[in-house]
């Protein structure tokens, strides 16, 4: 399967698959947020040339979107302190273990070099071995708000 990675600004049609997969993967654990709140954010994320933004995958046979992830000044308000942010980063299920996730990550990053971003952070969980092999370094960790018990948030950062 193959697939390209395109600024959310040119398929301004995708902002309600982005809004979706967040909110239905992040959103409906959090007692303020909806799915209005949601897109609202990602139409803000269809640009190119600012934080936030937003990258998707896209199935060329299909031309549909399979997946995401997202530049942000902020994500969420655990680390009010830090900026910018990976964030948002998703794969449709079916898509999964085909290195989407890695391409978009390796994308992103070349986005924060294009804006001369030189510390990133990024918020995760079960996705954190593979945040590590990109050069990313466990800073923090708390319990998680949105996860099982046991789960935690781990913060990493980098430079």
């Amino acid at each position: 399967m193959s697939f390209d990675i395109v600024y959310l600004a040119d398929r301004p049609d995708c902002i309600d698959a982005c809004a979706a997969w967040a909110y239905g993967r992040w959103g409906v654990q959090k007692a303020d947020s909806s799915l209005a709140k949601v897109q609202e954010y990602f139409a803000i994320c269809a640009q190119k040339e600012a934080l936030p933004l937003t990258l998707l995958a896209i199935n060329r046979d299909a031309g549909l979107p399979i997946g995401m992830a997202s530049l942000w000044p902020h994500d969420g308000d655990d680390w009010p302190d830090k900026t910018p942010w990976i964030a948002a980063v998703y794969t449709l299920y079916r898509y999964r273990g085909q290195g989407i996730a890695r391409n978009l990550i390796d994308r992103a990053l070349r986005e924060a070099k294009r804006f001369d971003i030189k510390t990133i952070y990024l918020k995760s969980g079960s996705a954190a071995r593979m945040y590590q092999k990109f050069g990313f370094h466990e800073i923090d960790n708390r319990p998680s708000r949105t996860a099982a018990a046991g789960y935690k948030t781990l913060l990493y950062k980098m430079v």
